[in-house]
């Protein structure tokens, strides 16, 4: 990777924080009436994006759940262990939407099975109409 101007750098740290091209290109330095145009550039210069890429990778795999987190969240609901954002119990609609949640993962996994869907079999007997 191609190193970064110390402009550049500060341009891609401040675009991290704000997701604005010209706020950032400003609070790097670049003179406020090129500052959209620069912004723009530098978002498309690759060694800037790869540099931007690297430095939220992380963050970004903190904030998505994993399959056991997602597991646990709909376990400590159930068992109306998790409170809602006025620190109420959940309902027991809720408690139950967790557990179909739950069921649905957990049973799944246990059968081994990826399709999921509705399978639909046809037992009704044709009649015979012709009298």
């Amino acid at each position: 990777m191609d190193k970064l101007t110390p402009k550049q750098k500060a341009f891609a740290d401040n675009y991290i924080i704000s997701g604005n091209a010209t706020e950032a290109a400003k609070k790097a330095g670049y003179k406020e009436k090129a500052a959209y145009a620069i912004g723009a550039e530098n978002l498309r210069k690759p060694q800037i994006m790869e540099y931007i890429k690297n430095r939220t990778a992380h963050a970004e795999k903190k904030r998505i759940a994993t399959g056991d987190e997602v597991m646990q969240f709909l376990t400590r609901v159930m068992n109306g262990e998790e409170k809602d954002a006025f620190g109420l119990d959940a309902s027991l609609d809720t408690k139950i939407k967790a557990a179909v949640e739950l069921a649905k993962r957990t049973c799944d996994i246990k059968d081994n099975k990826t399709d999921g869907g509705i399978t639909i079999i046809n037992n009704i007997p044709k009649s015979n109409t012709a009298d």
